[in-house]
């Protein structure tokens, strides 16, 4: 990386977390955070006057998550570096980030020092991957997460969000999709993990969710 100063989003809904990444980061020369928002949203509005050089995006966000910011981002740049942050040790988060275009993932149980050898990797090489977290492949998920895999991008966010207690009237809102969109998708959602009931989905979801471990 040839410029002086490498310049970091922070993206978190706690303003705790968000103080103990930027600590970490400015202890280390040349890095500055040079902006800190809570949501993905606005995230979305800031990137463009801030134009960071590596944003570091948490994947659970109020009103929608990382990788719908990630997404979106990445239309208005193509170029953004975008390293996911998440509790979620679970191969299939890993790999919904990397569809969305993020460059890397890191899972917040790891070291200080694996955050900055994430950041430098994706400003020098382009990508990262944390080590602990398992591949997707068709014998690495238990009996429940196997069919989660076949979810389409928006499918495994609406899923996501539906296991965070939100109701198709606010999942609607926070992806910016019809509620007619959320009704159809969760139809194919059950078609597909071959469960009979929306209060069922809901319960796998949530199940799902609640093992995550805690920040």
């Amino acid at each position: 990386m040839a410029e002086s100063e490498i310049k970091v989003m922070l993206v978190d809904d706690h303003a705790v977390v968000r103080a103990g990444y930027r600590m970490l980061l400015e202890m280390q020369d040349g890095y500055r955070v040079v902006c800190e928002v809570e949501t993905g949203e606005a995230a979305i509005a800031a990137y463009e006057t801030v134009q960071p050089h590596v944003v570091i995006m948490d994947l659970n966000l109020p009103g929608g998550s990382g990788i719908e910011a990630t997404r979106k981002i990445l239309i208005l740049d193509p170029n953004a570096k975008i390293l996911i942050f998440s509790i979620h040790a679970e191969a299939i988060y890993l790999s919904r980030a990397f569809e969305a275009g993020a460059l890397g993932y890191l899972c917040k149980s790891s070291s200080p020092s694996q955050m900055i050898e994430a950041v430098q990797a994706i400003l020098d090489h382009g990508h990262y991957r944390d080590p602990n977290v398992p591949q997707v492949n068709d014998h690495g998920l238990n009996a429940i997460r196997d069919p989660i895999q076949w979810l389409s991008a928006r499918e495994f966010e609406i899923f996501q969000l539906l296991g965070r207690g939100y109701a198709s009237r606010e999942i609607s809102e926070a992806l910016s999709v019809s509620p007619k969109t959320v009704s159809n998708s969760l139809v194919i959602i059950k078609d597909k993990l071959a469960i009979g009931s929306t209060a069922e989905l809901v319960k796998i979801a949530s199940r799902i969710s609640e093992e995550a471990p805690p920040r």
